[in-house]
């Protein structure tokens, strides 16, 4: 095989991530707020556009305003626990300790935020404060000013010397990925075909994913003709996220997705019918009418 072309996630977006939804939010939020972002850098392209998500939990204002980080596990979760350099995908609410006024939160965005643990890209409340949770978990964390913005707020409803509370959601927890990670598969052994073949690498051991679920997953899209490697997501060292909609992506993917379930890896053969058709990806150099072979490995799910 050719050596793997490497695209961006937002180029990653537009070839699957055909069609997106949304709404509003229910959840009452401050006149004046503005979408704060816990990053220090924007992370929006290392997402794609999903649906809304209308249901979230409630976060209230703790009885005092806090000088010290406080931890609480609501629950625990069951999946990888976080450790310094993982990437971590969180929907999240954030309010004033002292007041409980919401700030920010991801779900009316319709996207986790995703970013790398411990190399401060975001607040220093959620370096530490995430450490040890679970993918799976609800955590909530009570931050004082000087482990979130300080005197330095980012503005909005946020002001200097205001401590914050967040309750998070640990939608994945990933290791840092490289090009070393990308399965080990001769494409001669997926042949092109006139029909979905789906051949299971590995199993996973965790949640079963199926329709209406969102799923977080690296990905190798190869043409299935001459066996080159067109995109990956492992050398990005970020999965993304794909909605197991239907319409949201390509059939074959939204079909073969059903039923892996988390830590499990997926050879999908699909024909072009049920991939990208007569149009193919010209920016990758795939001809209209070629059937494809995508490797999946799904990292989470909720």
């Amino acid at each position: 095989m050719v050596a793997p072309l490497r695209l961006t996630l937002v180029a990653f977006t537009a070839l699957f991530a055909f069609t997106s939804c949304g709404g509003s939010d229910s959840a009452e939020t401050a006149e004046d707020a503005d979408v704060t972002d816990v990053s220090l850098e924007p992370l929006s392209e290392t997402t794609t556009t999903v649906a809304i998500r209308l249901d979230r939990p409630e976060v209230e204002a703790p009885d005092s305003v806090p000088t010290e980080l406080v931890i609480t596990d609501i629950s625990e979760g069951t999946g990888r626990a976080v450790a310094e350099g993982d990437t971590v995908w969180v929907d999240y609410t954030g309010i004033r300790s002292e007041d409980g006024l919401e700030f920010d939160n991801s779900y009316q965005r319709g996207e986790p935020i995703a970013f790398t643990v411990g190399i401060g890209s975001v607040i220093e409340g959620w370096d530490t404060g995430l450490i040890g949770a679970k993918a799976g978990g609800l955590r909530r964390l009570d931050i004082p000013a000087e482990l979130a913005y300080g005197d330095n707020p980012p503005g909005g409803v946020i002001e200097a010397g205001d401590a914050l509370t967040f309750m998070l959601e640990v939608r994945a927890v990933v290791a840092t990925s490289t090009a070393d990670d990308i399965p080990e598969i001769d494409a001669a052994d997926y042949p092109p075909t006139d029909a979905l073949e789906l051949v299971d690498i590995s199993e996973g051991d965790g949640a079963t994913i199926g329709v209406g679920d969102s799923a977080i997953v690296h990905l190798l899209i190869g043409n299935a003709e001459s066996g080159e490697i067109l995109f990956e997501t492992w050398s990005e060292g970020q999965p993304t996220l794909i909605e197991v909609v239907e319409g949201y992506s390509i059939p074959g993917l939204y079909e073969g997705l059903q039923g892996m379930t988390v830590g499990g890896i997926r050879a999908m053969s699909v024909p072009a019918e049920l991939a990208f058709g007569d149009e193919g990806i010209p920016d990758l150099g795939l001809d209209g009418g070629t059937p494809v072979l995508l490797v999946v490995e799904l990292v989470g799910t909720y």
